[in-house]
């Protein structure tokens, strides 16, 4: 097996410059605070535990640059750049900010602040073998399309359907040359391997875990209260993915 890439060859980008309109209130959902603490400031710091990462690029929105307060302890540097009016933008911001030596290149959502223990490398390891995987889960609910009026169409089967999550794992020149071609073309992808898949590039899916999910209501935001405070009494906040925290 292909070992996982050396640290000084792998840095993160962290887009979270959303405004968040799903999850209303006076700040942004990766600024709300978590377990006493803003969200953003654990999907740093675990981010960052495992040793697998030289650095993070943080594309925030341009007035919070100034204003951001990184949680204490990171052990790599954090470089901050304005991120753009569609999450590509902000990735490409992100990545134009990535030092040289970096060859690979994890995508986390600013606002998955349950990241598990070993999912990042899972997906540094399966990307070795095209340039690019990503975390996702297995859909098990049944699946329905509707007309277009909120009446069901038909069922659609659901055994090769994957829901998307983060980290995402790609080779930096093939995201180079997929942001490259999104901009040229005037192509949004909702997440970055959509963009891969667009160049032609095959994407290998990587069991993600339940817990790894984005806060994006109030609901997500009461539920990851419940699941942090659940992993800090067990004392599992940082095991593996696979449903087994």
């Amino acid at each position: 097996m292909t070992p996982v890439p050396p640290a000084e060859k792998v840095g993160a980008v962290i887009p979270a410059a959303g405004g968040g309109e799903r999850l209303p209130g006076p700040v942004a959902k990766q600024f709300r605070e978590l377990g006493g603490v803003p969200v953003l400031h654990h999907t740093l710091s675990r981010i960052s535990r495992d040793g697998l990462i030289s650095c993070i690029v943080l594309a925030l929105p341009p007035a919070e640059l100034s204003s951001i307060e990184l949680p204490d302890g990171l052990s790599m540097p954090v470089f901050l750049v304005a991120g753009g009016s569609e999450r590509q933008h902000s990735v490409a911001n992100g990545l134009a900010a990535l030092p040289p030596m970096v060859e690979w290149v994890v995508v986390h959502d600013g606002a998955r602040p349950l990241l598990p223990r070993g999912l990042i490398e899972t997906c540094l390891l399966a990307a070795q073998e095209t340039g690019a995987s990503i975390a996702a889960l297995p859909m098990t609910d049944t699946v329905k399309r509707d007309d277009g009026r909120e009446f069901v169409r038909e069922t659609v089967p659901r055994n090769e359907l994957w829901l998307a999550q983060t980290p995402q794992v790609f080779r930096r020149d093939l995201l180079e040359q997929a942001l490259s071609m999104a901009s040229d073309k005037a192509l949004e992808g909702t997440d970055e391997s959509a963009l891969l898949e667009a160049l032609g590039i095959r994407v290998k899916l990587v069991n993600g875990s339940k817990f790894n999910f984005k806060i994006t209501s109030p609901e997500d935001l009461v539920l990851a209260e419940a699941c942090l405070a659940r992993q800090e009494k067990a004392g599992t906040a940082f095991l593996s993915p696979g449903g087994r925290n």
